[in-house]
């Protein structure tokens, strides 16, 4: 099993647990200011935690970034991208919790569509309960992305995506934390259980992202 550790993120306004040998990207490159990221010290899988403008709901219609993905595939501009589309639960627009499940899927989307030309979404957004955060409205969801081979000769890669997403609604805030698992290094040395070793390892690490989220200075959001 993995070793995990607290980690001050945002000069220990949040802290949450994280393996032990993730790397700082922060000590290789600039990384944004609203943004921690880290990568394995072994592999290409990446945590990111961001701090994001609430998404609010005259957002998630005028925002719909189905349109966008239209517009790239009819025009060129860009790879085509899979239009975002989510089913909400029966209820009403106006519901809170509908509301989140769509803000999460398209907190997912804009992930997917920087880091592949289509994905699938194969966990639906699901409300779950932050134990240091009992009274915030989080949830998971997963997504596998696919990128088109750039050569005849390579296969496609493929990767996987697990969001979890915080929402802070007093304080105007989505706080998004991902996990990225490429899986074309495995696939280049043709070792399948490898993937499914590191993908059993990102859950594990959400998992304990879940457990330990913790917001100790509610000022950084001001």
């Amino acid at each position: 099993m993995a070793t995990f550790s607290p980690k001050d993120l945002f000069g220990g306004a949040i802290v949450a647990d994280l393996p032990v040998r993730f790397l700082n990207v922060s000590d290789m490159r600039e990384v944004p200011d609203n943004q921690e990221a880290f990568v394995s010290d072994s592999t290409r899988t990446s945590i990111l935690i961001e701090i994001n403008e609430r998404l609010n709901l005259s957002q998630l219609q005028q925002g719909d970034p189905q349109q966008t993905a239209a517009n790239s595939s009819t025009t060129g501009a860009g790879p085509a991208t899979t239009p975002f589309s989510f089913s909400l639960p029966n209820t009403t627009k106006d519901d809170a919790i509908a509301q989140d499940l769509h803000a999460a899927a398209f907190h997912l989307h804009e992930i997917c569509e920087i880091s592949g030309d289509s994905y699938k979404i194969v966990d639906s957004p699901q409300l779950i309960q932050l134990p240091k955060l009992l009274q915030v409205p989080a949830y998971l969801a997963k997504a596998l992305i696919t990128s088109s081979a750039r050569d005849v000769d390579a296969a496609v890669a493929t990767s996987t995506c697990r969001l979890l997403l915080i929402r802070l609604m007093e304080k105007s805030t989505d706080i998004i934390a991902y996990i990225v698992v490429p899986h074309s290094e495995f696939d280049d040395a043709g070792d399948p259980r490898a993937a499914a070793r590191e993908e059993a390892f990102a859950e594990e690490v959400m998992a304990n992202v879940v457990e330990s989220f913790e917001i100790r200075d509610y000022g950084l959001f001001c």
